[in-house]
């Protein structure tokens, strides 16, 4: 698919998601967001499946995120995020030690038997595991000041932040 297909593509398919959402893409807010914390209880089964495949942690952060944050502390630590604007996740790694450049674990690539199970236990409550092809997407929203478009990545997970695999782009 050429670039300019892709991109349109990725704004049919996710644009009525981020509307829903963030109502005006123009002038968005973040109601949903509140929303979604006092509407947590269903990842609890979520979280006691993916507590079986290794130890995890909440590092949630509403204040800069608009999406759920688990550490799955497999045989390296497993960043997964549950997008609150629709049924969006992804998977992280950032090494053993949890540091350096973060990769994304890619539902059409290779994964190893941690990674694996994650992806079922989201595949299986419904989430979809996205490419990084779609997540690089620019999309048209204003989340941050001065700028019109965003990572597709920003605008389902981290709003003014980077695409963790991404090379400072």
């Amino acid at each position: 698919m050429g670039r300019s297909k892709a991109k349109k593509f990725v704004r049919s398919v996710y644009e009525e998601q981020l509307r829903s959402s963030y109502g005006d893409l123009s002038s968005p807010h973040f109601q949903f967001v509140r929303n979604s914390v006092t509407n947590r209880e269903p990842f609890g089964t979520i979280l006691r499946e993916l507590g079986h495949i290794g130890p995890v942690e909440d590092d949630t952060d509403t204040n800069c995120d608009v999406c759920f944050t688990y550490v799955v502390n497999a045989a390296r630590p497993l960043i997964v995020k549950l997008s609150m604007v629709g049924p969006y996740a992804v998977i992280l790694t950032f090494g053993e030690d949890g540091l350096g450049v973060g990769a994304l674990v890619s539902p059409l690539g290779h994964m190893g038997p941690a990674e694996s199970d994650v992806a079922s236990v989201l595949t299986t409550h419904g989430f979809t595991l996205l490419p990084s092809d779609h997540l690089e997407q620019a999309v048209s929203i204003a989340l941050v000041e001065g700028r019109d478009q965003v990572s597709l990545y920003a605008a389902l997970f981290e709003p003014e932040g980077q695409i963790p695999w991404a090379s400072g782009d």
